[in-house]
């Protein structure tokens, strides 16, 4: 999962390099209710609060599995015939793992003060 934000000034979705798992988690690590930001297009620093902060599934870890999924397919492939499976449901978990904790992180939101 990735913590992603939009800049104000140029509308581009930014990452944060910032890994947490909940909201509250990444408001301890902080310290604070807003996060200090910087937009990696147009170099505008600004204050996010955490609430405006979302989370996505992570794209990389999907590919990885994917690659993993190919990997057992070609070592198991004389050894069993569910290539496809391993093929296709290693991501698919992958997916479904990442999917649900970037659901969990979006559906909890801070109080504001």
């Amino acid at each position: 999962m990735r913590l992603t934000y939009t800049c104000r000034v140029c509308k581009k979705q930014n990452y944060l390099p910032i890994k947490e798992d909940t909201r509250p988690n990444l408001q301890m690590k902080v310290n604070a209710d807003e996060v200090r930001v910087n937009c990696n297009t147009c170099g505008k620093d600004d204050k996010r609060h955490i609430n405006r902060i979302t989370a996505i599934p992570d794209n990389r870890i999907i590919i990885l599995g994917a690659v993993i999924g190919v990997l057992a397919t070609t070592i198991l492939i004389g050894y069993l015939g569910f290539t496809a499976v391993f093929t296709f449901s290693i991501p698919i978990f992958v997916w479904k793992y990442e999917s649900e904790q970037a659901h969990k992180f979006n559906s909890f939101a801070l109080r504001r003060k």
